[in-house]
């Protein structure tokens, strides 16, 4: 298969602040053909798939039906002797030994595969732009600060809605965040020796030399993946109609208009009627404080101890997983799962000396 092929580009302006402080406003943008996807390479036809927003029973109840099987090993007796070893083998597959087959695997090219797909297809495409602004200030006088903010537009032409087709619509990627904010920063407190304040004395002892710094992550969750399912609302007004003002654990959102009843859900070879993701739908993002604050004590000539003191999810905020868009569940709409890597609020304690 055709290798992938990307260009990227990125042009950037700095500007110097003072003497320790510089701006940089960049664009960045990305564009890339030949993407791999899986391609179902006998997939049933389109004619023979139910539309609209109705379940179709009758389809794919007659789709589903057992008829006789064509390939049945009576129907190869002349082989027997023309070529014993091929048929030997033919009499042991359970595609050959069949009395019945379903009729959907009729009406596919190469039958006998029972799923045909090619890997690595060359056929997806992707692009991206970004605009990236960043402050950073140098470490002077104690202090250092670093902020990036990227607004990220990213699109790709890889999902396939029905196996009866190719790529052909360009959506949201989950490899990207529409909005991204971070920060860090160092803080050395101005007491102690060689500071602006009590270089000497019992207090220098006490309140010099520590130093404070804290990260700043922030950034919208992934989208919604959705099944194929029926949606009774607009469709020129998603977003709106699903999305709630003030999200919750039990209610992420509006559920009200999709339908929930498994009989009447989509069934079997109903092609898709819902989009596969909406770009203003996502899950839980990321609010994210982590600091810690250390010092150093001169125990002797060479010898320094460092005691450390970390805070992980300072602010204790849950990163819980996207939530269950299957609407047949009873868990439709509610969060339910943490991600692997979530931690609650913890604080690490650190001794180390140095010689």
């Amino acid at each position: 298969p055709a290798r992938p092929r990307v260009q990227r580009w990125r042009v950037g302006i700095q500007r110097q602040l003072g003497t320790d402080m510089v701006a940089e406003v960049a664009y960045t943008g990305s564009s890339a053909d030949r993407m791999p996807v899986s391609v179902r390479r006998d997939p049933l036809p389109e004619t023979y798939w139910a539309t609209g927003q109705v379940r179709n029973d009758a389809l794919a109840t007659n789709l589903n039906a057992n008829v006789t099987n064509p390939f049945q090993i009576s129907a190869f007796a002349s082989m027997r002797q023309s070529d014993p070893v091929l048929y030997q083998q033919m009499s042991t597959l359970s595609f050959f030994t069949s009395q019945t087959i379903r009729r959907n695997q009729l009406l596919r090219q190469f039958p006998q595969m029972n799923g045909l797909y090619q890997a690595n297809f060359p056929g997806g495409k992707l692009y991206s732009n970004a605009l990236e602004l960043q402050f950073t200030r140098r470490f002077s006088g104690g202090f250092n600060l670093n902020l990036v903010y990227t607004e990220t537009r990213a699109y790709q032409n890889t999902f396939i809605a029905d196996e009866f087709a190719l790529p052909s619509e360009y959506l949201p990627t989950q490899n990207a965040r529409p909005h991204r904010l971070t920060g860090t920063g160092i803080f050395e407190v101005p007491f102690g020796k060689g500071r602006h304040f009590w270089e000497n004395g019992p207090l220098s002892w006490v309140f010099g030399g520590w130093q404070v710094s804290a990260t700043y992550e922030w950034q919208p969750g992934s989208l919604l993946q959705w099944p194929n399912l029926f949606y009774y609302g607009d469709p020129k007004n998603y977003v709106q109609d699903i999305r709630v003002g003030s999200p919750s654990i039990n209610q992420w959102f509006n559920t009200a208009k999709f339908e929930r009843q498994p009989s009447k859900a989509p069934a079997s070879f109903h092609r898709r009627v819902f989009p596969y993701v909406i770009e203003g739908l996502r899950g839980p993002g990321m609010d994210m404080w982590q600091s810690n604050i250390i010092r150093e004590f001169r125990l002797r000539e060479g010898v320094t101890l460092e005691f450390r003191v970390d805070a992980l999810n300072l602010a204790n905020h849950s990163q819980f997983t996207n939530p269950n868009t299957t609407p047949t569940s009873t868990n439709f709409g509610r969060l339910t799962a943490l991600w692997g890597e979530s931690i609650q609020r913890s604080y690490q304690i650190q001794a180390r000396v140095r010689f």
